[in-house]
């Protein structure tokens, strides 16, 4: 028995989207990895970025934000 104030229900369908890691999200994550690394071991002594002479001081920040936004990309979507 139906009264007035009774309102029924709309069916919806719903999509699941399964997230998914893409290679670029791997890449980042491992770019993050050794720009924590190459801090660390910067201050144990041992420099990974020798090669890159007086920006090897930068050279963690500089990966890890590379890092950072490979791990982004896409995570909009």
């Amino acid at each position: 028995m139906k009264t007035k104030g009774d309102k029924l229900m709309k069916k919806t369908q719903v999509k699941r989207k399964e997230k998914t890691t893409n290679i670029a999200h791997l890449f980042g994550m491992l770019l993050i990895g050794i720009a924590i690394l190459d801090f660390a071991l910067s201050w144990m002594g041992t420099n990974l970025t020798y090669f890159l002479g007086p920006l090897s001081r930068f050279s963690p920040m500089i990966i890890g934000f590379i890092g950072f936004t490979l791990m982004n990309i896409g995570e909009d979507e």
